[in-house]
């Protein structure tokens, strides 16, 4: 086993050009989820990167598999059941442009660090865990049992690609992702994806006439903006000042009757949104400090008391908990619409094992009720836990401290993965603990380094789980 591991830092180092070559060709394809069509369950830019890496992986000379374009298969050996599955997701979250310094499909190497959106969410762990298998391969490495590397198109928008996929298909009996952190994550938070509304109709002289706000529901929102009608720009900055300051604001006069206000904060994922800057509760601060004739201010102001700018613990829901084992409770309002009739907002919830889907929505209803805001659940699962002893996650972490030396340890995250419903799936990587690169946010980036590291650390875990 030493004399193979041994092999891998050179047989890296002279492939990290072609491994920057394969994630370029994936990140140059935005494949965010987008309309439905025949063929193309989640769009056609979903279909375009799942056969670009099916591609990629066929001419390596693997056995290749696309399953009715939800999710593509690359087994190590074709003639064998695997005992082992890699869970890759090649779509993506949008990349507004806002906050980007490189643009945002196009692999832009900068300081070592390769910029793009997907570089780490999850396209560079996918090109990792191919260049892992691939450099076995080319070693000569005589697996005694197959892994294959499954790479879906629909994890950010709820996983219905491995849905369609169990149906055709069993799982391998162990699994992991590279979609989360290092060493080994073993518990993920619950999650509630919800959508509150309420009836505001502008009708006055000097009203909010719209606002849009967010692109997708777990993320922290960049962007918000609104339109008001019968206010100057003055008066529309004065109440800007009164609002939080940590995003910047824009305002403009659209013509004699309407100024048009743009917020610009910091995105982040919805599992960490304290690091992150709020656009559209910022706004909504803004709008709630306008002196309105009719009830539109009143009623955003009132939309502010539940879901405050700030409250990333959901405090003014009344549902912050925590426990020890996988923490507190985070809260992001993330997407929001108004066409002066309705308001229409989304949020994201992840949280800990001492809670559940029903007691969080019940004390939801409860502290809404009394504005007159109405709550749906739109999605929920329970927390997932695996036993941290399991001989899995032992051989796991024991690949984690080969290659980097560290301790390996289990942790719990707020962000849920394609494994939250696999009994035994745990997430193994792709980031370090204390790392920041960016992922959902502007700017997200892997450094070749890491790139090159992690991919030592799957070839490792391949080997050892597979090679023994």
């Amino acid at each position: 086993m030493i004399n193979v591991e041994y092999k891998f830092n050179a047989f890296i180092d002279a492939a990290a050009s072609d491994m920057v070559a394969a994630l370029s060709r994936l990140v140059s394809i935005p494949s965010v989820r987008s309309e439905s069509k025949p063929g193309c369950p989640f769009g056609e830019n979903t279909v375009r990167v799942l056969n670009e890496m099916l591609s990629m992986a066929e001419k390596m000379g693997f056995t290749v598999n696309n399953v009715d374009n939800y999710v593509g298969t690359i087994d190590y050996y074709p003639d064998r059941e695997p005992t082992l599955g890699i869970m890759c997701h090649l779509d993506v979250v949008p990349a507004d442009g806002i906050g980007w310094n490189t643009p945002p499909y196009i692999l832009t190497l900068s300081g070592g660090k390769l910029y793009g959106r997907g570089t780490m969410d999850d396209k560079g762990p996918a090109v990792a865990v191919l260049y892992a298998m691939y450099m076995l391969k080319q070693l000569g490495v005589k697996l005694k049992e197959n892994v294959r590397l499954i790479v879906g198109t629909n994890e950010e928008n709820g996983s219905g690609d491995i849905v369609y996929y169990r149906r055709k298909a069993k799982l391998p009996p162990r699994v992991f992702t590279p979609d989360a952190t290092f060493p080994v994550i073993n518990i993920e938070k619950g999650m509630i994806r919800g959508e509150f509304t309420r009836e505001i109709v502008s009708e006055g002289e000097k009203s909010i006439v719209s606002l849009n706000a967010g692109t997708v529901v777990n993320a922290v929102p960049a962007s918000a903006e609104a339109i008001v009608r019968g206010f100057d720009v003055a008066a529309v900055t004065a109440a800007s000042e009164k609002a939080p300051q940590e995003v910047s604001y824009k305002v403009d006069q659209l013509d004699d009757a309407q100024v048009k206000i743009t917020v610009t904060g910091v995105s982040a994922h919805a599992s960490w949104p304290k690091s992150g800057k709020n656009a559209l509760t910022a706004l909504l601060v803004l709008l709630s400090n306008l002196k309105t004739d009719d009830a539109t201010a009143k009623e955003f102001a009132n939309i502010t008391k539940v879901f405050s700018h700030g409250d990333v613990t959901g405090e003014k829901l009344g549902i912050v908990c925590s426990d020890e084992k996988s923490g507190a409770l985070s809260f992001v309002h993330s997407v929001a619409k108004y066409d002066g009739k309705k308001y229409v907002g989304d949020f994201d919830i992840r949280f800990p094992l001492c809670e559940s889907v029903d007691g969080i929505r019940t004390k939801i209803e409860k502290k809404v009720s009394k504005y007159g805001i109405d709550v749906k659940i739109l999605s929920g699962v329970e927390p997932h836990e695996v036993d941290a002893d399991s001989p899995f996650i032992k051989e796991l972490l024991d690949s984690y401290t080969a290659v980097t030396k560290k301790a390996g340890t289990c942790l719990a995250i707020g962000g849920g993965t394609y494994v939250h419903d696999i009994p035994g799936g745990v997430a193994f990587g792709a980031e370090s603990r204390g790392e920041s690169n960016n992922v959902h946010g502007a700017n997200e980036h892997i450094s070749l380094d890491k790139l090159k590291e992690i991919t030592k650390i799957y070839a490792t875990a391949i080997y050892r789980l597979c090679g023994k």
